[in-house]
């Protein structure tokens, strides 16, 4: 295998559009025959793929799928191959804990089919078929419509408990077409339910937009990733992060993996535990600001008047700090807050173990022990409250 090894990027707001990249390294390639791969060769009508998407197993449109939706002529000659019966490439798809099936690959054709069996379109410029112009799937005769429902589609299934790295690398070889996929919008894709709507609306506050200067790029979810960040390593670092046999999760410096397992916990968290982290977020964002403005404290101290960029393990080190703040608190202290925060970014090492990272998340756990110090400082004081 011929690419870098999965990297982050300490910078969100950089000109890279590429947030991680997903591929592996040549020094990598004894990394399948140790891993648990499961991925088996499937058979489905679109009959029966048609009743998953309306049950709600088939995970038919996630985030990640970016592609242009297919225009009518498309969506016409690939009924008229069907009812042809000229064989289709092989779709994949990735299959959840759950046993819901998300589309990795085949989502316009799937489209296609489904919206044409709910006669959301008619027929058009058909070359070969063409007395079947301008007819509704209900207008076909009867033969036509069992023709297409019976139509077997060949797909690749991904299977549990396949790692999240050797996914990744399948989105990637499937998707070389197009742009290639971070593994964000890998993650916003496997993992699709209460994670993914908690993300996409804490990104959606205005404070998190202000607190980062609107700098953090939305079209490849590095916005996503970096709110995820937080939420993870908040619930880590309270002791909430559990697997579904109730275990608690530590953190191994593998980022991805962590980052998988947090969002297959909140899936499966209750309305108030996802309500309750949506308040702890945007308190923690609240209280940034009252301290520190615009500025915010996610940024390494700068020389000049130009700003450093966001830093992720600052975002989410400050994010669990100022998590326990209330506002009266930080209103009535703020210049003291900002003075201690100053003086933590001014030490050497601190800095040192955000130049080492790189965002690979290798050195959260010392960076954390340095804040909880502090948070222990401000116990002291007595007007911490967590």
């Amino acid at each position: 295998m011929e690419d870098k090894i999965l990297e982050a990027l300490e910078s969100l707001d950089s000109e890279d559009d590429q947030l991680i990249d997903v591929s592996i390294p040549d020094n990598e390639h004894n990394i399948y025959p140790e891993a648990n791969i499961k991925v088996e060769r499937s058979q489905y009508s679109i009959f029966e793929l048609n009743r998953k998407y309306l049950r709600k197993q088939l995970i038919l449109d996630p985030d990640f799928q970016r592609e242009v939706v297919w225009k009518k002529d498309q969506q016409s000659e690939l009924i008229e191959s069907v009812l042809m019966g000229i064989p289709l490439p092989i779709f994949y798809l990735n299959e959840t804990k759950d046993g819901e099936l998300v589309v990795i690959d085949g989502r316009q054709r799937l489209t296609t089919f489904f919206s044409f069996l709910q006669n959301e379109f008619k027929l058009k410029n058909l070359k070969v078929l063409k007395s079947l112009n301008g007819l509704f799937f209900h207008e076909l005769e009867d033969k036509m419509k069992a023709n297409l429902e019976d139509f077997q589609i060949i797909a690749q299934v991904i299977k549990p408990p396949t790692p999240d790295r050797i996914k990744f690398d399948i989105f990637d070889r499937v998707n070389r077409g197009g742009t290639p996929l971070n593994n964000q919008e890998m993650r916003n894709a496997l993992y699709q339910g209460k994670s993914t709507i908690l993300l996409r609306n804490l990104v959606q506050l205005d404070i998190f937009k202000t607190v980062t200067s609107n700098s953090i790029n939305s079209t490849r979810m590095k916005d996503r990733y970096l709110v995820l960040r937080f939420i993870s390593f908040y619930l880590w670092k309270k002791g909430l992060l559990i697997d579904p046999n109730g275990s608690i999760i530590e953190y191994k410096n593998d980022i991805d993996e962590f980052l998988g397992k947090s969002m297959e916990y909140l899936n499966k968290c209750d309305d108030d535990k996802i309500e309750y982290l949506t308040n702890i977020f945007k308190n923690s964002m609240e209280n940034n600001y009252i301290v520190f403005g615009k500025d915010s404290s996610f940024r390494r101290l700068s020389n000049s008047d130009k700003k450093n960029p966001i830093n992720m393990i600052l975002f989410e080190a400050f994010g669990y700090l100022f998590a326990h703040f209330d506002q009266k608190y930080c209103y009535e202290n703020k210049e003291y807050i900002k003075e201690m925060c100053n003086k933590l970014l001014s030490t050497k090492e601190l800095n040192k173990l955000l130049t080492e990272d790189r965002g690979r998340g290798i050195v959260i756990p010392e960076v954390f022990s340095m804040f909880d110090d502090m948070k222990e400082r401000f116990f002291g004081d007595n007007k911490f409250n967590d």
